[in-house]
């Protein structure tokens, strides 16, 4: 039978979620290295972690984020982001925002945060112009 990364991850989760010692997680890690070796699955790894990650911080009541700009962000700019958008989306739980640079969006930011995504992106308000501009 077939075991999706998905399903990985919950039962990683599981075990790891019932350890009681740093030691515990640390033998239960390599059980689990070692069945995924044993069924050649150790390339589904990186998919895995991601998965394990999502249901870590959503048990956890992590809300995840992505903060895109142009460029390298201050950390008291990335504060004050993140203090801004917690109070506009009105989120009740931690928010983590992982910071990506994409130099297409030209200016600005674009937030992502659970389903929603403010746009404050030099690229959309260029676009938003010219689409004025032309009517």
């Amino acid at each position: 039978m077939k075991v999706s990364f998905k399903q990985y991850a919950q039962s990683l989760y599981e075990v790891v979620k019932e350890a009681e010692s740093d030691g515990d997680i640390k033998a239960e890690v390599e059980n689990f290295v070692k069945i995924i070796a044993a069924r050649r699955d150790l390339g589904k790894t990186e998919r895995i972690i991601a998965e394990f990650e999502k249901i870590w911080n959503e048990e956890r009541g992590i809300t995840e984020g992505e903060l895109i700009s142009a460029r390298e962000l201050d950390k008291e700019i990335v504060a004050l982001l993140h203090s801004y958008l917690v109070k506009l989306l009105s989120v009740k739980t931690e928010v983590k925002l992982e910071n990506k640079i994409d130099k297409s969006i030209l200016g600005g930011f674009v937030a992502k945060v659970g389903d929603t995504v403010v746009d404050g992106s030099l690229k959309r308000q260029l676009a938003s112009l010219k689409n004025k501009l032309v009517r």
